[in-house]
């Protein structure tokens, strides 16, 4: 085996131990007994693992989850919360810590390498969002510094990506509405510069396309910027004029705005308008009525992201890869059939 491809996951194999044993025993630290530890050695020595991992002793066992502070606090985001929940778990199996840094809004045109970076704080950082700048992102990635992007996607020989199956969810929600008969289907989503918000718009036209449903400019409301009222300022779009009977929200943030204007308002969901979300945070299962929607598996995004980072520290002249994690309708009570002709 060449030793640049031997990783800690490789001694943990052929030791038949755990990933996380493997890294207290070569980093020295407790938890392990001594015969253990000096069996990995011995077999971290047969696979010529130091040869290649020689500086392994100034890394920092630290990794970052960078957002920008538009997501502020991060603990009250219940999409990155379970993310972040997720690679906490990878993070205890490899024995590092795991820190949080943002990025301000102000900063995001800018192309300075954050100081978690260039202060070697950190071994490795995940990326979270679509609003982080191409820019930014470029000149990490010139320094050839381990990163992992996470709902966001970008083409690179060394930034690994994560990102859900946007567009399969998004036809599957739209085919649901349809086979529910709703051919009067409206649309409501954030910027199409989010390559998430762009996907399951591509979809939605798709899948109208397909089943020879005109596509209707008048139900289609997109939203420019990012903030937790968008769903309150889309709804108040679509009741400017005809309402559709059904409508898919390209997130659950926007599919909890549009309920609780339209009810304020004097609609009734799902007897007048149908309505599908996209993400499954946790409150839409407690609403009233509870939003269909998509689900994501944040937990298993976040754990592929770690998986992919460590794997990123062990080889950084890996080829990068794209991990799209499935999604999965939940069919609660926002949405109505209507008689089909």
């Amino acid at each position: 085996m060449d030793n640049m491809g031997v990783t800690i996951k490789d001694i943990a194999e052929k030791a038949a131990v755990s990933i996380s044993t493997v890294s207290k025993s070569l980093n020295n630290k407790p938890g392990v007994s001594q015969a253990t530890r000096q069996r990995i050695i011995n077999i971290a020595k047969e696979l010529d693992y130091f040869s290649f991992h020689s500086q392994a002793h100034l890394k920092s066992h630290n990794i970052a989850f960078i957002m920008t502070r538009r997501h502020i606090p991060i603990f009250n985001n219940p999409f990155y919360t379970r993310v972040i929940a997720g690679v906490e778990i990878e993070v205890e199996n490899y024995d590092y810590n795991l820190l949080f840094s943002t990025i301000k809004l102000a900063d995001l045109n800018k192309k300075e390498i954050p100081p978690i970076i260039s202060q070697n704080k950190v071994d490795g950082l995940i990326l979270a969002g679509a609003d982080i700048n191409y820019e930014l992102i470029r000149a990490i990635e010139k320094l050839k510094f381990p990163t992992v992007l996470v709902d966001n996607y970008l083409k690179s020989p060394l930034l690994d990506c994560i990102v859900s199956d946007n567009y399969n969810g998004t036809m599957e929600a739209v085919r649901y509405l349809i086979k529910k008969g709703h051919k009067k289907l409206g649309y409501a989503g954030g910027p199409l510069t989010h390559p998430s918000f762009q996907e399951r718009f591509k979809a939605y036209k798709m899948e109208l396309m397909d089943n020879n449903i005109p596509i209707n400019n008048d139900i289609i409301k997109i939203h420019k910027n990012f903030n937790q009222k968008m769903g309150v300022k889309l709804a108040k779009e679509f009741l400017k004029a005809e309402l559709p009977s059904a409508i898919f929200a390209a997130n659950d943030a926007i599919a909890l705005g549009l309920l609780q204007t339209f009810k304020k308002y004097g609609h009734k969901i799902p007897e007048e308008i149908s309505l599908v979300g996209f993400d499954n945070i946790e409150v839409t299962a407690y609403t009233s009525p509870s939003i269909t929607t998509v689900n994501i598996n944040k937990e298993g995004m976040g754990q592929e992201a770690a998986k992919k980072l460590f794997d990123r520290i062990d080889n950084p002249e890996k080829k990068a890869t794209k991990s799209v994690i499935p999604t999965e309708l939940i069919e609660r009570e926002s949405v109505k059939g209507l008689p089909i002709p």
